[in-house]
């Protein structure tokens, strides 16, 4: 029996879109075995398309404004509205999803790394390629699943059987997550080659940029805020990326056009590979979500941007008296693309870190904010407008807002400041709950470990 909820709670998406297996065996299976380059090849690409799944590439990313103020619940789905309205039960299906996939990443590289060292006739430097393709990629989903949940078991060797000690495994700290990921990101540096490629696969400067990022959200608990913009830095000067023109701003949504400022993204290429987000976003499509800050649609993210503002068409547009998401528009084919990783957060990553570490009057904090101000083609901050470091860190907060609407960080943002109580309400499962998300009843049915979230 327990076999079986095992393979359920791993398996489970309940999008009814495509599922990706994870089986639980006494072995590895002879079809998953890597006995050549050709095998390893294949694992890994098996592991980017993990990253195509409901649960991290759409419901991961609507997930991280829904319970927020970007966006609305306006469909039929009850697991949506429950985000949205901050009531969320441990059986919903869509936080399982988003479990269930990480997880499912999570093993497959687990299993390259079980085999990865017995390859022989394999010249190093593409072995090291790989590795730090594969530690980026278990980052990627630790991260997903820290952010949502608070600390997970850390699961760093295949699961090959379904025994209690394989099952069984209690939650890390929320800091010892991140140092995991941290660490893992750490190795992708070291084998992962200096120079760019496709932003379709993990790079040094993603290793990088997704370190900064850690950085940034494990200084809620302890003070990282150096190493963020140090790791910020380094992308911001490695000479590979550059932002999109103002004018051209919308490029970066654009399927037919590439841009320099994308460092990772999750690539829907083929017609066995679709993204539904789209069709949950727009009014031209099945439309779950709208783009207005509360059910009363009083105010819309579209009224926060400066008139003039390059980015604020790009994000949202006005259909019927209503306002929706403009960065994922193909609602036919799913071609969309997820950008997970970009330079503009670099620089807002480094304008945060060091405004924290310390408010220095018109200084690089200042500048690194301005650079998006300007592509923006708004006006530009001085001391005299932010005047203190709480200013500086309200700018930061709202030009976040700003610049990576609908992409999945605003509630993370909001969670990170301090902030979330007065834009989401105090009397709600999240906010009793330290605002995590529940653990999904069938990981809780399974670890025996394992224990809830806050007061679910």
């Amino acid at each position: 029996m327990r076999t079986i909820i095992l393979f359920i709670a791993l398996t489970i998406m309940a999008s009814g879109c495509e599922i990706l297996e994870v089986e639980p065996t006494d072995k590895i299976a002879g079809d998953k075995a890597i006995n050549d380059l050709d095998g390893l090849k294949a694992a890994v690409n098996g592991s980017y398309d993990q990253l195509q799944s409901v649960g991290f590439a759409e419901d991961g990313i609507i997930f991280g404004d829904l319970p927020a103020d970007n966006w609305i619940h306006v469909g039929s789905k009850k697991e949506y509205r429950q985000v949205d309205n901050n009531e969320i039960l441990p059986s919903n299906g869509y936080i399982e999803g988003i479990w269930a996939s990480c997880y499912d990443g999570i093993n497959r590289i687990n299993n390259i790394f079980a085999q990865v060292d017995n390859l022989e006739d394999t010249p190093e430097s593409i072995l090291n390629d790989y590795k730090g393709q594969s530690y980026f990629i278990r980052a990627i989903n630790y991260f997903t699943l820290v952010k949502y949940f608070g600390g997970v078991p850390l699961r760093l060797k295949p699961t090959e059987t379904a025994s209690n000690e394989e099952l069984f495994k209690p939650a890390a700290t929320r800091v010892d997550t991140y140092k995991q990921i941290i660490a893992d990101l750490k190795k992708a540096d070291s084998l992962l080659p200096d120079e760019k490629i496709n932003p379709s696969f993990a790079n040094k400067y993603a290793a990088k940029a997704l370190m900064a990022r850690a950085y940034l959200y494990l200084s809620q608990y302890e003070a990282h805020w150096q190493q963020a913009a140090n790791m910020a830095d380094a992308v911001l000067q490695s000479g590979y990326f550059q932002l999109a023109e103002g004018e051209n701003y919308r490029d970066l949504y654009d399927e037919e056009v590439s841009t320099n400022e994308v460092i990772f993204q999750v690539d829907f290429y083929n017609d066995d590979d679709q993204n539904a987000i789209a069709d949950w976003v727009r009014h031209d499509g099945r439309l779950e979500v709208e783009a207005w800050e509360t059910k009363a649609k009083e105010n819309s993210i579209y009224h926060e941007y400066d008139e003039g503002d390059h980015r604020r068409d790009a994000a949202v547009y006005e259909n019927g008296g209503a306002f929706y998401c403009n960065k994922y528009e193909d609602t036919g084919n799913g071609k969309d693309n997820v950008i997970i990783l970009r330079l503009a957060e670099m620089y807002l990553i480094k304008a945060e870190a060091l405004n924290e570490i310390g408010y220095e009057s018109d200084g690089p904090a200042f500048e690194a904010l301005n650079t998006l101000r300007e592509r923006a083609g708004v006006s530009i901050y001085y001391s005299f407008d932010l005047s203190s470091q709480e200013a500086f860190r309200e700018a930061v907060l709202k030009e976040r807002r700003l610049e990576l609407a609908f992409e999945g960080h605003r509630f993370f943002d909001l969670v990170r400041a301090g902030k979330p109580a007065e834009i989401m309400g105090e009397n709600t499962t999240l906010a009793r709950s330290e605002w995590l998300f529940p653990i999904p009843q069938s990981e809780l049915d399974t670890n025996e470990e394992m224990t809830q979230n806050g007061i679910y």
